[in-house]
C-alpha cells in the first residue's frame, strides 16, 4: 500500500512537471535519435523527452540504475537530465515498461555556430580558442574520472546554451547508445576517428582494441582544428585505405600559422594529435595546463600573447609520425616570437550579447 502511494505521488509529480511545459514538436536529436520538444511556459528553457521500452525486469533495473547515476552528475558543461519517470503497471505490448527521461535541450550546436562564423567571415578570436578548449576538457576530464569517455567529440555533439557555453552528452549518457567509431561502421555518420580507430575501421571490426580516452582527445584536436579553420577535417583522413594523410594535415597547421594563432595553441593541439595514442596527453595533463591559465583564459587575459606568430614557423618534418613532445614537455615555456597586440575579444556565439560566457545552472527535479 505504501509502494502504491509513493508511486501515485511521483506520477503526480511528473505529470506537474510537464504541465509548466507547452509540447512543440518532435525532432531528431544528433545523439538521442527520435525526442518530443518542450518549451517552458514562463522561461522558454527547452527540454526534450526520449522513451525507453524495457522488456524484462532486468533490463529495466540497469536502465534506472544507470540513470539515477548518471542523474547525480554535477558539472557545469554536461547536459543535466531533469526527470525520470517510470511508468510502472503500464503495459504497453510484449510485456514492456516505458521509461520517460527528460533532459537538457539546446538546439545551437558548435557546427551550427561555424557555419554562421563562415558566412559572415568572423573566425574566432584566440581567447575563444581557449574558452572552447577548457569548456570541453574540463567536463572530459571529470567523466574520465568516473571511468565514462565520450565516444564521439565533433563539433556537431558540442551543443551551444543561451549563453554560448558548452553543453556535452556522451554516447553511453542513456546507456546504449552508439558511438562515433560504431555509426561510421553502420554508415549512420561520420567521425573523427584517431588513427588506429582509422586501421581497424578499414577492416570492419566491430568491436576496435584502442584506449577510448586517447581517442576522444585526438578528436577534440581535430574538433580544435575544425573551429579554427572553420571547417570540418575529415579530408586528412583516407578511410577507406585506414591512414592518416600528414601532408594535408600539416597544410591545415601552416594555415593556422599564417592566420597569427599562437605557437603554444598550435603544439597544444599537435599533442592531442600524436600518432602514437600512449604519446598523447591524458584528460587529468590537459586539465593541469588549462589550470595554470584558467583564470586568464575565463577573464580573455591573452597568456600566450609572446607566442603569437607573426610568420610562417618553419616546417617540422614528421611531426605526427613520431613524438616530439613528451608528456612533461607540454609545460615548458615554448621558443617566443614577436609579440603582437592582442585584438579586443569577439563574441563566442554570432548570435550571443557581448561579453564573456557565464555559466548558467539550472535546478534539477529528482522523481
Amino acid at each position: 500500500m505504501g509502494q502504491e502511494q509513493s508511486t501515485t505521488e511521483k506520477t503526480q509529480e511528473y505529470k506537474q512537471f510537464l504541465l509548466q511545459y507547452s509540447q512543440e514538436r518532435e525532432a531528431t536529436h544528433p545523439q538521442f535519435g527520435p525526442i518530443k520538444l518542450f518549451t517552458h511556459i514562463q522561461t522558454n528553457e527547452q527540454v526534450c523527452l526520449k522513451k525507453y521500452f524495457t522488456k524484462s525486469d532486468k533490463e529495466l533495473s540497469n536502465l534506472v540504475t544507470h540513470l539515477r547515476q548518471r542523474n547525480a552528475f554535477e558539472q557545469d558543461n554536461l547536459l543535466k537530465i531533469l526527470a525520470i519517470h517510470q511508468q510502472d503497471q503500464i503495459k504497453i505490448c510484449s510485456d514492456q515498461t516505458s521509461i520517460a527521461i527528460i533532459i537538457q535541450y539546446y538546439q545551437e550546436n558548435l557546427s551550427s555556430e561555424i557555419n554562421i562564423r563562415r558566412l559572415n567571415n568572423k573566425p574566432y578570436n584566440e581567447g575563444h580558442i581557449w574558452i572552447l578548449l577548457q569548456q570541453i576538457i574540463d567536463p572530459c576530464t571529470y567523466l574520465s574520472e568516473r571511468n565514462v569517455v565520450h565516444g564521439d567529440i565533433k563539433p556537431s555533439t558540442l551543443y551551444l546554451d543561451e549563453n554560448g557555453c558548452i553543453k556535452i552528452a556522451e554516447c553511453s549518457m542513456l546507456k546504449d547508445e552508439i558511438n562515433g567509431y560504431q555509426k561510421m561502421i553502420l554508415s549512420q555518420d561520420k567521425a573523427y576517428l584517431s588513427p588506429i580507430l582509422l586501421k581497424q575501421y578499414k577492416e570492419l571490426i566491430v568491436t576496435p582494441t584502442h584506449d577510448p580516452q586517447k581517442s576522444d582527445i585526438y578528436a577534440l584536436g581535430l574538433t580544435a582544428l575544425s573551429v579554427i579553420l572553420m571547417e570540418e577535417v575529415y579530408d586528412c583522413f583516407d578511410y577507406i585505405k585506414g591512414i592518416v594523410l600528414t601532408d594535408k594535415l600539416e597544410q591545415k597547421f601552416n594555415r593556422i600559422k599564417q592566420l597569427g594563432y599562437s605557437q603554444i595553441l598550435i603544439e597544444f593541439i599537435k599533442q592531442l594529435l600524436l600518432n602514437d595514442e600512449q604519446e598523447r596527453p591524458s584528460w587529468q595533463m590537459l586539465k593541469d595546463f588549462i589550470d595554470k591559465y584558467r583564470d586568464k583564459i575565463y577573464n580573455m587575459i591573452p597568456f600566450y600573447q609572446n607566442h603569437l606568430n607573426s610568420s610562417k614557423s618553419p616546417r617540422q618534418s614528421n611531426q605526427f609520425n613520431i613524438s616530439p613532445l613528451r608528456q612533461n614537455m607540454i609545460y615548458l615555456p615554448l621558443n617566443k616570437l614577436q609579440q603582437q597586440q592582442f585584438l579586443s575579444s569577439q563574441q563566442f556565439n554570432t548570435n550571443r550579447s557581448e561579453g564573456k560566457p557565464k555559466y548558467v545552472q539550472i535546478s534539477k527535479e529528482n522523481y
